[in-house]
């Protein structure tokens, strides 16, 4: 369990907000699932995280290889090639925290020598188990996802714990403080709509582990499977989802529609902060 009276980056931002923080998603690539956030070039990146800044973004998510379903590895080259510029010359310009998605250890260390403050692994440290060492040194961030390929589950909910539990023991044991380790469920990654579901009705779970959880859900697949629409048009649905998430103690936010979202989350909390803070 997380030790609160030393935190990390984002639980100190959390405690300092009161609030869940909203994580803009900025994609460095040219086929992420949303067209509307894919930014190709250095200084379209960069206006797109000052933009998301303005909105209300506590965090910014960059990545540069995407994992949408059935998507191609990129070589740790390309990824870094599309990453370091653009995380420089954000920093450049922000001191707004900014966190790299990504599974590679050798990209993860540049991006924190180009100004990352956190780790982002959706493998949560099982694609290149280097990624331990190196956020043990940086003393950075690491937000721990699962993923699976086939959603094949006994009881979802218990495995997707049982499972985070177990990486973040993992980095502890390699010397990583608790109070650096975010959780996410990974909403999406081998899951189908029912599994999601059962995952976001037992939100308040995840956050009984100790660690911040994160939810990102933003404009999935499963959001459609629910309100029938397309990408373009899931926002109401996610907007609905991110407030389920808020109420029930999650403390990030990953999302598209940063404005959107930093609005919903304002108004929960003006309504009675207790009821998005626990």
């Amino acid at each position: 369990m997380a030790n609160k009276s030393t935190m990390g980056l984002i639980a100190s931002l959390y405690e300092r907000k009161k609030m869940p923080l909203v994580m803009g998603i900025l994609n460095v690539t040219p086929d992420s699932f949303y067209a509307k956030s894919r930014k190709e070039s250095v200084s379209s990146a960069c206006d797109a995280a000052l933009s998301m800044e303005a909105s209300g973004a506590d965090i910014i998510d960059i990545g540069a290889e995407s994992t949408r379903p059935g998507f191609v590895t990129v070589p740790a080259e390309e990824e870094a090639e599309r990453l370091i510029p653009a995380i420089m010359e954000i920093r450049r310009h922000t001191q707004v925290p900014i966190s790299v998605d990504t599974r590679k250890g050798s990209v993860a260390r540049a991006a924190l020598d180009a100004g990352a403050d956190i780790v982002n692994d959706i493998s949560a440290g099982t694609y290149d188990f280097s990624i331990i060492e190196i956020v043990k040194n940086y003393k950075c961030d690491i937000i721990l996802m699962h993923s699976q390929e086939k959603a094949l589950y006994s009881d979802v909910v218990f495995e997707v714990k049982d499972y985070l539990v177990s990486r973040a023991e993992a980095f502890e044991n390699a010397g990583v403080p608790a109070d650096r380790i975010t959780l996410d469920p990974g909403l999406g990654f081998g899951k189908e709509t029912d599994h999601n579901l059962a995952l976001m009705r037992c939100t308040d779970e995840f956050v009984r582990l100790g660690y911040p959880v994160l939810i990102g859900c933003s404009r999935k697949r499963f959001v459609g499977a629910v309100t029938g629409a397309d990408v373009d048009g899931r926002l109401a649905g996610t907007l609905a989802v991110n407030a389920f998430a808020a109420l029930h103690g999650a403390e990030v936010l990953r999302v598209h529609d940063v404005r959107e979202t930093s609005d919903m989350v304002k108004m929960l909390h003006a309504l009675g902060s207790d009821m998005v803070r626990r």
